[in-house]
């Protein structure tokens, strides 16, 4: 990864945080999606965005969800990077899984 490429990664991760928040207090009421990683491409024209989700039922359909208000999203983070960045990268949601993973591997641990 090249350093404009990181830097644009981190740019979106930050300022698309408090974005996503705030849609999903509206759209997932009870839910707590937090941003753990943003990885841009190197032509930055997409950047995946890797999405933690709290208090969910079903993660699948949460995050369909979010993809469904995909481009409300991204038009709010061009009004927060637009005088940054030239163009703003599409966005793809996926479900970050790290934190099922350590505490699957914690519940091994304890039953041994």
């Amino acid at each position: 990864m090249s350093i404009r490429t990181e830097k644009i990664s981190r740019a979106v991760q930050r300022d698309l945080a408090p974005i996503l928040s705030r849609v999903c207090l509206r759209i997932l009421p009870g839910e707590l999606v937090t941003v753990v990683e943003v990885k841009a491409t190197a032509d930055l024209g997409l950047a995946k965005v890797y999405v933690s989700i709290l208090n969910s039922k079903d993660k699948d359909k949460s995050l369909y969800t979010i993809d469904f208000h995909n481009k409300e999203i991204r038009q709010e983070l061009a009004q927060v990077m637009g005088k940054r960045v030239r163009k703003i990268p599409e966005l793809n949601f996926y479900l970050d899984t790290t934190m099922d993973h350590a505490e699957r591997i914690n519940s091994i641990l304890d039953n041994l």
